[in-house]
């Protein structure tokens, strides 16, 4: 079963290399994913997406 755009955003947003919201319309866009802008307008989610970018640079790297 698909995602729904907004799932795909925060997966997107926690474990890919997107940097910020532009990338990851551009890559949902890409992924073929419908009304992207529509869903990624409201502040809300743009906000939770920032917040989990920045989380995810926050944590520590781990080496092997």
């Amino acid at each position: 079963m698909r995602k729904t755009t907004l799932e795909r955003a925060l997966e997107l947003a926690r474990e890919s290399s997107c940097r910020d919201v532009e990338q990851i319309k551009r890559t949902l866009n890409a992924e073929g994913y419908s009304g992207v802008d529509q869903h990624l307008a409201g502040l809300s989610i743009r906000k939770q997406i920032r917040a989990t970018i920045a989380g995810r640079s926050a944590q520590p790297q781990l080496t092997t």
